[in-house]
């Protein structure tokens, strides 16, 4: 054997040893980002010759590839090349030559050399042993795909934390790194048998109970090889971090990737997870769909600093940036802050040298009030990934996002505080910061979920939740009825008939443009008839409210309430009688839920009316148990996120800042509507906004950047402040006495 690859080996065996083989530790626990990592809005991707440039523009985090994983190792005596070992030098005393931080594009691929040393380390897609006979090339990555739940995932670990010692790196990213869809190799092989006393299931399926199982299993061993890479560099440089792209935080394609590649929880390993931000037309980029992944990467991190890098490319098939306007760049980064995301941006589009020290600009003009700000709690949505991924697999399009869409759409143009939660925030502790929770179609959740959210409403928590939720367990299993009966006062009769409706006669010169699918589409419509208790609420919902309004959209049918009252019935297109209950209304403990059959959230994103944002909304708003403290008034083009810096909303010495994003676009509806894309140059001023904010009287209250002083006026315990005219995205800081100054 080769002394240097034996000493690699002997290494590995060590740290095998110390893991005993044993699983996971049950525990998660995420990562503690370095102090450093909140303080930084300005990152750049960039080649290696352009430092100096990035430097110039204020850049405080530099992302750039130089060097692969070397081997062997250079503690058994390999390490870099004598190039690359000169050139990292380099690369990293520039950086920090001008006050920046380096993280390295480290792609995760085993070199050919050891490839050839270790066939077995890569991912097996079956066992009929043909990896092992693979050539591994330089130019076929394919060839070189290690698994890192083997040797090689130990030993990129090792890696990393030789290039933080030796060279100074601050940290990482990885493109990939994640998990394969199934492997055989024999470290998969052994470790699930040894973990779960199961074999490895035989292929792919999700619908089957054993590969559901196998993937989350698989989840929480990446997990545990992420939490080791921290443990690794940090003992290495405790400031080091993991900067590392996300494939599972709000990126509407990686929202369809099946089976997942990571698991949403892993973002909490990352001290700063990164998406490619799309806004074209495969990422639905004239919709909400962007602006949610903005807000849930933040959410998937744990409400602390992750980042959306707003991408140019737009108008696909070719994708390129040419003519791209700088407003639009500008405008994208401005909605990435709007939601809680840092903006990085990239020096290397063609042409847009100028909108790229203009974003930075613009970005650092912000830091005051975004740095070290925190969601302000009212309204609290779940994002199920076990629904998404167990439940709804086989359409994530239809059956999953048209939920969490439309009702995060409605939150927006209704100016509501909404933050997004996550499967593992469903704990009593978690949910008690919340005066009122959504759950959007939520069917997979687990009984100790399940309880958190029972507990929740009876200590007084509001609930509002739509269609199947509860209907299974984590994984995804049909419970055969809602766990959740108590809290709804119905239990699940099935899903409601959607049979296509009769084929009315059309006027030819309509029908002359229509397709087979626009029949095929046009099933699940029903009538819904607000009665009972919804009856008072005509007048907020306004027109679109009398009896007989249409409604196209998932529902299930369920069984009269015991104790509850009917808000809505819904009677399917073409039928007779009363009609199944829709909107269901009752106490449950101290607290007050809202159960919807009908499923307005989704309907609002596919087939929306007015009436359904505005029937979501005062659902919402009732089962609230306290009122939002800060609100807006604008139109429904102004998005609006709430924020506190230092103490509580009105502590002394804190700050509640709201951003306002004005959306609407001046440009929309001019193109081909499947592939719309905001390509927008210029921005409409948005006149006549008021922020209120209820409490104690804010110190004074301040439209940044600019610092400019507003106005305000006191109504009782509301003070009123009249916001300028909106152009893209002001912040609305009120500022409140510093102890012993009131």
């Amino acid at each position: 054997m080769n002394r240097r690859v034996g000493l690699v080996l002997g290494a590995l065996a060590l740290l095998f040893a110390g893991r005993g083989g044993a699983a996971p530790e049950d525990a998660f626990q995420p990562v503690r980002p370095p102090a450093w990592v909140h303080r930084i809005s300005r990152m750049a991707f960039l080649t290696p010759g352009q430092v100096d440039a990035a430097a110039a523009m204020g850049v405080q985090v530099v992302h750039t590839n130089l060097v692969w994983p070397h081997y062997p190792l250079k503690s058994a005596g390999g390490g870099l090349s004598a190039t690359d070992d000169r050139q990292l030098r380099d690369l990293v005393a520039a950086c920090h030559r001008k006050g920046m931080k380096l993280s390295l594009g480290l792609p995760p691929f085993p070199s050919v050399a050891l490839v050839r040393a270790h066939p077995e380390w890569r991912v097996h897609p079956d066992r009929s042993g043909n990896a092992l006979k693979v050539e591994p090339k330089e130019d076929n990555l394919g060839t070189r795909l290690g698994c890192n739940q083997g040797p090689w995932g130990d030993y990129l670990i090792q890696v990393c934390a030789e290039l933080v010692r030796d060279y100074g790196v601050d940290g990482f990213s990885f493109d990939g790194n994640y998990q394969p869809a199934l492997c055989y190799c024999p470290a998969c092989e052994q470790r699930y048998r040894a973990d779960t006393g199961r074999e490895l299931p035989p292929k792919v399926d999700l619908d089957a109970e054993g590969y559901r199982r196998y993937l989350a299993w698989r989840g929480e061993r990446l997990e545990d090889h992420y939490a080791r890479m921290q443990r690794a560099i940090k003992s290495a440089n405790p400031d080091a971090v993991l900067m590392s792209w996300t494939v599972n935080a709000g990126r509407y394609g990686h929202f369809l990737t099946n089976p997942r590649a990571m698991p949403a929880r892993m973002n909490q390993l990352f001290d700063l997870p990164m998406q490619e931000w799309w806004l074209d037309e495969t990422n639905l980029g004239a919709s909400v769909a962007p602006t949610f992944g903005a807000a849930y990467v933040r959410a998937a991190a744990g409400d602390r600093p992750a980042a959306s890098e707003p991408y140019l490319m737009s108008r696909g098939n070719p994708y390129s940036s040419d003519s791209f306007p700088a407003h639009e760049r500008l405008t994208r980064t401005l909605l990435a802050i709007t939601h809680g995301s840092v903006a990085p941006q990239s020096l290397g589009w063609p042409g847009q040298v100028a909108s790229t020290e203009q974003c930075f600009r613009e970005i650092r003009t912000r830091e005051p009030w975004t740095l070290g700000a925190r969601r302000m709690p009212w309204a609290a949505m779940l994002v199920s990934e076990q629904t998404r991924q167990f439940h709804a697999y086989r359409d994530v399009a239809g059956r999953y996002l048209p939920h969490l869409f439309g009702a995060f759409r409605m939150a927006l143009e209704e100016h509501l505080p909404l933050e997004l939660i996550n499967d593992w925030d469903l704990t009593p502790e978690r949910l008690k910061r919340f005066p009122i929770l959504i759950l959007p179609a939520a069917a997979a959740l687990s009984e100790a979920q399940v309880g958190a959210v029972r507990e929740y409403v009876r200590n007084g928590g509001g609930l509002v939740a739509t269609a199947d939720t509860s209907l299974c367990d984590e994984l995804g299993r049909p419970r055969g009825d809602f766990a959740l009966a108590d809290l709804f006062g119905v239990s699940y009769r099935g899903g409601a008939t959607s049979s296509a409706a009769p084929r009315p006669a059309l006027d030819p010169n309509f029908s002359i443009a229509l397709d087979e699918r626009y029949w095929q589409e046009r099933v699940g419509v029903s009538r819904l008839t607000l009665v009972g208790p919804g009856e008072r609420w005509k007048p907020l919902i306004g027109e679109g409210a009398p009896a007989g309004t249409t409604f196209r959209g998932p529902s299930v049918s369920v069984s009269e309430p015991a104790d509850g009252e009917v808000v809505a019935r819904m009677v399917q297109e073409g039928a007779t009688g009363a009609g199944s209950p829709a909107i269901v209304s009752r106490r449950f403990g101290r607290g007050k839920v809202h159960y919807l059959a009908a499923g307005l959230d989704a309907a609002y994103w596919s087939y929306a009316y007015p009436y359904q944002r505005r029937l979501l909304a005062t659902l919402v708003r009732d089962a609230a148990s306290t009122p939002p403290s800060v609100q807006v008034r604008a139109p429904m083009c102004v998005q609006a996120t709430y924020w506190q810096q230092g103490g509580g909303i009105g502590s002394t010495g804190g700050r509640t800042v709201v951003q306002l994003f004005n959306g609407l676009n001046s440009t929309g509806g001019h193109g081909l509507p499947s592939q719309e894309v905001p390509l927008r140059e210029e921005a409409v001023p948005i006149h006549g906004v008021e922020v209120r904010f209820t409490g104690p009287a804010p110190r004074r209250v301040m439209v940044q950047p600019g610092n400019h002083a507003v106005k305000t006026s006191r109504s009782g315990s509301v003070t009123v402040a009249k916001v300028p005219p909106l152009s893209i995205h002001s912040l609305v800081v009120a500022e409140y006495a510093s102890p012993g100054k009131r």
